[in-house]
């Protein structure tokens, strides 16, 4: 197989994988606890993941690049979990998302200019 085509087939399992793992993230893990997760968790996960299973079909240290992919997925589930254990609760004040809370054009005071 060239080599060219074997570069665009990996390129194609790469954007593949990702949306995988996003999808199987937010079925297994919960989707509201994805929600509250600090991006840059879900953003290096999930590409440092595709790229290990990338390298695995590569063929390049794949008992390698299978321990680190086994220990990132380790990594996604015990940061799930904290996302999971510290989600605010119903009667938290500071969570309240209702339109009540938020200031009105009318409520806002006057500007004086000059």
């Amino acid at each position: 197989m060239p080599n060219r085509l074997y570069r665009l087939l990996l390129i194609a399992e790469f954007l593949v994988a990702v949306q995988v793992l996003f999808t199987f993230w937010s079925q297994v893990g919960g989707q509201s606890h994805l929600d509250l997760m600090f991006w840059p968790w879900k953003f290096g996960l999930s590409l440092f993941a595709a790229a290990m299973i990338v390298a695995i079909s590569a063929g390049r240290r794949t008992s390698l690049a299978l321990a680190l992919l086994v220990l990132t997925l380790m990594t996604a589930a015990m940061v799930t979990y904290y996302y999971h254990l510290n989600e605010p609760s119903e009667q938290d004040p500071e969570f309240q998302d209702t339109p009540a809370s938020y200031q009105t054009r009318q409520e806002f005071a006057p500007r004086i200019i000059g």
